[in-house]
C-alpha cells in the first residue's frame, strides 16, 4: 500500500466515524424530540381530562342520582369507583335525596395545572368553584376547593385513580 492509498484509507475511514457519530446523535436527538412531544401530550390531555372529569364527578342533582353516579363511574379507575360508590352510597345518595341537594362543580379555565406527569400516570392541580343547593339551605352556597387529581391511562383514555383536597 502506498502512502497516498493509506492517506485516503485513513481519509474514508474519519469520515465514516463521523457519519456513523453524526447519525448516532441525530437518532437521539430524534426520541428526544419524540420523547418531550409523547410528555406534552400527555401533559395536555390530562389536564384537560382532570378538568371535565372532575367537574362531572363532583356534579350531581337529588332528581337524577343514578344517572349522575354512573356518569360519574365511568371516569374512575376500578379501585377508585369502589371508594366512590361506597361513598356516594352510604353519604351523598340518602342525604341528597332527602333534602333535595344538588351539586354545580365548575373549573375556571387556566384552573388547573399538571403537578406530576409521565406518559401512563399523572398528578394535576385543579381549582374547582362547587355550588351547592339543598332545603336547608336559604340560598345556593359556593365552596371553592383545591383539588390533587390522579389520573392513570388506561384503554387511551385518561381515568381518575383518586382525589385529594389541598
Amino acid at each position: 500500500m502506498t502512502a497516498r492509498s493509506a492517506e485516503r484509507l485513513a481519509v474514508v475511514a474519519c469520515l465514516a466515524v463521523v457519519a456513523i457519530a453524526a447519525s448516532t446523535l441525530t437518532a437521539l436527538a430524534a426520541v428526544r424530540i419524540s420523547h418531550r412531544h409523547e410528555l406534552d401530550q400527555a401533559r395536555r390531555s390530562a389536564v384537560a381530562a382532570a378538568k371535565s372529569d372532575l367537574a362531572t364527578v363532583l356534579s350531581y342533582d337529588y332528581r337524577h342520582l343514578s344517572s349522575d353516579f354512573a356518569d360519574a363511574e365511568a371516569l374512575l379507575t376500578p379501585r377508585f369507583r369502589a371508594q366512590y360508590v361506597k361513598t356516594t352510597a352510604a353519604g351523598v345518595e340518602p342525604l341528597a335525596a332527602k333534602y333535595r341537594a344538588t351539586s354545580t362543580a365548575v373549573v375556571s379555565p387556566g384552573a388547573a395545572a399538571a403537578i406530576t406527569v409521565n406518559t401512563h400516570r399523572a398528578v394535576v392541580l385543579v381549582f374547582v368553584a362547587q355550588t351547592v343547593t339543598n332545603s336547608q339551605l336559604a340560598a345556593p352556597r359556593l365552596d371553592r376547593s383545591r383539588i390533587n387529581v390522579t389520573l392513570v391511562r388506561s384503554g387511551g383514555h385518561w381515568l381518575i385513580d383518586d382525589l385529594k383536597p389541598v
